[in-house]
């Protein structure tokens, strides 16, 4: 992780359950607008996950008119499979649900994504994203 990314988030892996496991992500605004601006996280686990659920909360929103968006992808690049351009402007203390599950009976699952051990975790926002304080929940699961 470079320092950049190290300054705008902090990773914990909360909680291990054997199959199932919980990641934590703060993501702290800044003025970047560039893919993955505000922070890329190779996957921590070493093994392909598939992400169940995502949860946002906005413990203090973000002082400009910024969307921001969240996925699985390579280092520098932007993705919308977990959140997709969701205004962070006016809404502290907010909790979001980041994606809506596919409920299609046999259907492939093409999102969210799996998170694969050489893909990252971006976050990019639309805008600055500045005085942004907010806590990503991801709930995934191991594969194999």
């Amino acid at each position: 992780m470079s320092a950049a990314v190290e300054n705008s988030l902090a990773l914990g892996k909360d909680l291990d359950m054997g199959r199932v496991k919980l990641l934590t992500v703060r993501i702290t605004g800044a003025a970047s607008t560039a893919n993955a601006g505000l922070g890329s996280i190779l996957n921590p686990f070493g093994e392909d996950v598939v992400v169940l659920r995502g949860t946002l909360y906005v413990v203090t929103e973000s002082t400009g008119a910024a969307a921001v968006s969240i996925g699985i992808t390579t280092a520098a690049a932007a993705a919308t499979d977990i959140l997709n351009a969701l205004d962070l402007n006016g809404v502290g203390g907010d909790v979001f649900n980041c994606f809506a599950m596919q409920n299609t009976a046999k259907t492939e699952i093409t999102a969210p994504a799996v998170w694969t051990a050489e893909k990252y975790l971006t976050i990019t926002g639309a805008a600055t994203t500045v005085g942004l304080d907010a806590i990503l929940m991801l709930e995934v699961a191991r594969l194999e």
